[in-house]
């Protein structure tokens, strides 16, 4: 049989009809949202895959990507039997070509999270789609044509949409180079590492933004120079190397703060006034949101250990809490002091 996916296509061997997997359940189970937009667990062996969520996922792309860049190519407008012909665009007259997504940290009353940007600084129009990849699937973050030696924001991801995703898909089709005819597309893949994201020195100066930013080149190329990006092997041999000459660099030159101890207690009645109307589910949702802000500040501050009361109760909020750890900060864990804390509390390991 094969490996069911997250955004796989379904149907059901006992039963009428289908639907697509949006969530993977211990004991070989999956939760599947049929058409009516229901969703309900159903074992893996009772269903069987009828189109893998990638195989649909870039069809629909590449059908959508054709059309458009069909009506780009043109690019001449008819207004009234007149031609009007496309603004100039301004073109370098090196022949470099460098492609890439950043990150700016954004932070106010209003908003927590980050802003994030293409930057195209090459002689191509560039159409891309780009996608958020998290627990239950695909979520669209922005389509569009970037012009020539420009940048733009495409969307605004959240602290919580940065801690629950997985990695960010970008798909793109380069054209109309004024010295180049055709680019094969581009498809890169950005894992997400919640933690990377809240430490300083992985933004950093740069002469496109007037903030430090974290950037990903996405293509780089250059001919002569031995140093172009053209494949997603690279691009992840590139970003190991980045990741590891980041590391080099924050443990020799940044002094680190005393490590602190973080402790929260995340039992509702401490967070809230009253749980009056609220459901379990509500509940949980609550007490999960203040553990992921507690994990990213205890990292963004370099705290030592976090200390997470979740008391005993039914353990949903303690198995909760650990997978996120296990899934998500990827970072140790162990009970907490039983003499201070007894069962009911979670010690996790920052530095």
């Amino acid at each position: 049989m094969d490996l069911i996916s997250i955004g796989d296509k379904v149907r059901f061997l006992n039963d009428v009809g289908g639907g697509t997997v949006v969530k993977i359940l211990p004991k070989n189970q999956v939760i599947v949202k049929d058409e009516n937009d229901f969703e309900y667990p159903v074992r893996m062996s009772e269903i069987v895959v009828v189109e893998k969520a990638k195989d649909n996922y870039n069809k629909q792309f590449k059908e959508f990507a054709s059309n458009v860049v069909e009506n780009i190519k043109d690019n001449i407008k008819k207004v009234e039997g007149t031609l009007i012909p496309k603004p100039k665009i301004e073109i370098k007259k090196d022949q470099k070509t460098e492609f890439m997504f950043a990150f700016i940290r954004n932070y106010d009353d209003k908003f927590d999270g980050f802003d994030c940007y293409l930057v195209n600084d090459s002689n191509y129009f560039v159409f891309y789609h780009i996608v958020l990849r998290g627990e239950n699937g695909f979520e669209k973050i922005d389509t569009e044509t970037l012009e020539p030696n420009t940048k733009i924001l495409v969307g605004q991801l959240t602290r919580e949409q940065i801690n629950n995703s997985k990695e960010i898909i970008i798909q793109s089709i380069l054209y109309d180079n004024p010295k180049c005819t055709y680019h094969e597309m581009l498809e890169r893949k950005i894992k997400i590492t919640p933690i990377k994201f809240f430490q300083e020195h992985t933004f950093v100066e740069n002469e496109f933004f007037d903030e430090n930013a974290y950037i990903f080149e996405l293509l780089k190329e250059d001919l002569g120079l031995g140093n172009s990006i053209r494949t997603q092997k690279e691009f992840e041999e590139q970003m190991a190397r980045k990741d590891e000459a980041d590391e080099d660099n924050s443990q020799r030159y940044h002094k680190r703060k005393q490590p602190e101890t973080i402790e929260v207690d995340l039992h509702i009645n401490k967070l809230i006034d009253s749980v009056i109307g609220l459901s379990n589910a509500e509940i949980l949702d609550i007490q999960m949101k203040t553990f992921h802000k507690t994990m990213t500040d205890a990292i963004m501050n370099k705290a030592g250990k976090v200390i997470l009361i979740h008391g005993i109760g039914n353990g949903t909020l303690k198995s909760t809490i650990r997978e996120s750890l296990e899934k998500q900060y990827k970072l140790p864990y162990e009970d907490a002091s039983f003499r201070e804390y007894g069962f009911g509390a979670t010690m996790v390991m920052i530095s």
